[in-house]
């Protein structure tokens, strides 16, 4: 499957009222951190979509605001950092988008800012989030058990993780 083309450019302001509208849809949100399981105000969303970050990147497709990803929680003395995602646009599902966008952040994370170890985590329901993580590469380090409430049933969050020489050497695709 050859991925839609897209951008990962600086997220602009005209991008927080989409997102917002990501966050609106349960089948967007329902796989979010915890904290995205409330509704959000339009200053939390300016926060996260336009505060100070590490790095982050809007991933825009054919000219449209489609989701956000980046790496976070940097350690520089670890040289770590946690990668995440979120594609908003349900119509660029199931598309290979996901899967481009990894690794094209993987490659900066590792290439560009010298980091040995990204990690990410995933609701284990949540099938595309696995798919997109195992593609690139991923492997599973471990599995918090009953971590977190969707769906009005508790749910384990999938912890996996990608070193440097393994991502050299082509993932375990």
């Amino acid at each position: 499957m050859t991925a839609p083309a897209f951008v990962l450019r600086a997220p602009r302001a005209d991008d927080v009222l989409a997102y917002c509208g990501f966050l609106a849809d349960p089948d967007v949100h329902v796989w979010l951190e915890d904290r995205c399981q409330r509704p959000l105000s339009l200053p939390e969303v300016q926060a996260f979509v336009l505060g100070p970050a590490w790095c982050r990147w809007a991933i825009e497709c054919d000219g449209a605001f489609v989701g956000l990803t980046g790496l976070e929680d940097y350690d520089a003395t670890r040289a770590t950092a946690r990668f995440f995602i979120v594609i908003g646009d349900r119509t660029r599902w199931n598309l290979g988008l996901g899967e481009a966008v990894i690794r094209r952040v993987l490659e900066h994370g590792f290439n560009g800012l010298g980091l040995r170890k990204i990690v990410s985590d995933f609701m284990a329901p949540n099938h595309g989030s696995r798919l997109i993580h195992q593609r690139a590469g991923f492997l599973v380090e471990g599995c918090a058990r009953q971590d977190s409430w969707r769906q009005g049933q508790w749910v384990d969050r999938i912890y996996v993780a990608m070193f440097k020489d393994q991502f050299d050497a082509g993932g375990a695709s």
